[in-house]
């Protein structure tokens, strides 16, 4: 049972960004630092991707443990549960086929959680300019 009327859950999940997250304004801001330029959210490549690199076609996905349902971090609410591991499970399903539609037209797709950018952000971060090497 949810322990919020139908009127605030509904306004506490409109308040849920899509994009403009913390640990994408994280990524975003060391991109800028090191002067690496880019584009952000480019709604006319599939998936919306987060950060994009449009001549070199990387694609960068910052994904929520939450909502694109980490293996182990992303649990799923015991209220409505049946709702929520469909709608969870679907964005999986469409992060795969985003990523292997996007990998067939020949882009490099790196996906990030959101826990790595938050605990291992050097990681991440060496990650993607060892790709945006590979391809100057």
């Amino acid at each position: 049972m949810d322990n919020l009327t139908p009127e605030q859950r509904k306004k506490n999940m409109s308040n849920i960004r899509s994009f403009g997250t913390a640990p994408e304004i994280k990524m975003i801001r060391e991109l800028n630092r090191r002067k690496i330029y880019f584009s952000k959210n480019v709604a006319s490549i599939l998936g919306k991707p987060d950060i994009v690199f449009k001549r070199k076609k990387i694609a960068v996905f910052i994904d929520s443990d939450f909502w694109h349902g980490h293996k182990s971090r992303g649990t799923i609410p015991k209220t409505n549960y049946g709702y929520w591991k469909e709608k969870i499970e679907n964005n999986r399903k469409r992060d795969r086929r985003v990523t292997n539609s996007l990998k067939k037209d020949g882009w490099i797709v790196l996906r990030f959680w959101e826990y790595d950018i938050n605990n291992n952000f050097e990681k991440c971060v060496e990650k993607l300019i060892k790709e945006i090497d590979k391809k100057q």
